[in-house]
């Protein structure tokens, strides 16, 4: 079988392998299409902040088709299209009750352990999802970042105050996610998006989302020596900041209303905030990090939703042209979701 392996950043060697043998738990999988996420563009570039290892299968996007199954492994067979976590988790910790995305012994597929590109992987079926036969790898292949977004967006919906007003900062592949969860599942009419790019501004508009008037995303004073300036810079119920940009998440905080949510996926080292305006306007401040526990609820939402969220998608290559999609993926203004395909 051919494999891409980054062995170090900016250099991925295709080498030929064995196909791998099963153990009685596992599922062999023929690799149909993996997505690249940001993840995957930090680690080619060798900026990557978490943890990591070289060398590495890439990879925890992904689609493929089931191959074959160990003697022990129930509810999956040969021909099934399937997806998989990109999360490793242990199921028997405290955390792992829970939510497993926060396991003690967390790994990453793709990022700590070995990914998806390769012809043919082999998993664990405990990590494996099934996906209804009417979708197609492509679209399956979105189930990561669309189960990461719902994640965070079904946490804010089961907040006890639960939100009429959105501002998703950010349009890659989690915002438009959020925003598609929430125009088509929870039927929210005041969801907006915004996004330094244009281009990205443009599309969330063509997929539901109302765009912000621009000075509303500029910095104001707040006079402290009026309550009321508290309200008049606040503008919607919850934000959720996907960009790990400080300026934004200060904006978050500066745009969200009394009482209101600020759910954050976006990461970033540190950030400076005006730390009393979570104190003055008691807000709800909602951390989320990945997606295991919503990869059937977006099978099934894909299911329904199959042209509106295919949009998601602008670039599918060979996986020889593989340097041309990472450099797509890094031009906001000219990519959405870049896929791979074997």
């Amino acid at each position: 079988m051919k494999t891409y392996i980054l062995e170090e950043p900016k250099k991925i060697l295709v080498e030929e392998k064995e196909i791998p043998k099963l153990n009685e738990n596992e599922v062999l999988i023929k690799i149909s299409h993996v997505g690249i996420c940001g993840s995957d563009i930090h680690l080619y570039d060798g900026t990557y902040s978490g943890p990591y290892k070289y060398p590495i299968l890439f990879g925890h996007e992904w689609s493929g088709t089931i191959f074959g199954v160990g003697s022990a492994v129930k509810g999956l067979k040969p021909g099934d299209r399937v997806t998989g976590d990109c999360s490793r988790y242990c199921d028997n910790c405290d955390y792992c009750r829970q939510d497993k995305n926060l396991c003690r012994h967390i790994e990453k597929y793709g990022i700590t352990l070995d990914g998806a590109s390769a012809e043919f992987i082999v998993r664990d079926s405990k990590y494996i999802y099934k996906a209804p036969d009417e979708l197609d790898f492509d679209l399956i292949c979105l189930s990561e970042p669309m189960a990461v977004a719902a994640h965070l967006v079904n946490k804010i919906m089961r907040a006890d105050f639960v939100p009429e007003s959105f501002l998703i900062l950010g349009g890659g592949s989690i915002g438009i996610a959020a925003l598609m969860l929430l125009k088509k599942f929870y039927h929210c009419e005041k969801v907006y998006l915004f996004d330094i790019d244009e281009n990205r501004r443009t599309f969330a508009q063509s997929v539901g989302a109302q765009i912000p008037d621009e000075h509303l995303m500029e910095d104001s004073e707040i006079d402290w020596s009026n309550y009321t300036s508290l309200y008049q810079n606040a503008h919607f119920d919850a934000v959720i900041e996907t960009t790990g940009n400080e300026k934004a998440f200060q904006s978050a905080l500066r745009l969200v209303k009394p009482l209101g949510i600020v759910g954050c996926i976006g990461m970033m080292p540190e950030a400076r905030i005006i730390q009393k305006l979570i104190v003055m306007k008691a807000l709800t401040i909602l951390g989320s990090i990945g997606g295991t526990g919503e990869f059937e609820f977006i099978l099934d939402f894909m299911k329904g939703n199959k042209d509106y969220v295919r949009k998601m998608i602008s670039h599918i290559l060979p996986f020889e042209k593989y340097d041309e999609a990472f450099n797509i993926s890094k031009n906001i203004s000219m990519s959405r979701k870049v896929e791979l395909r074997f």
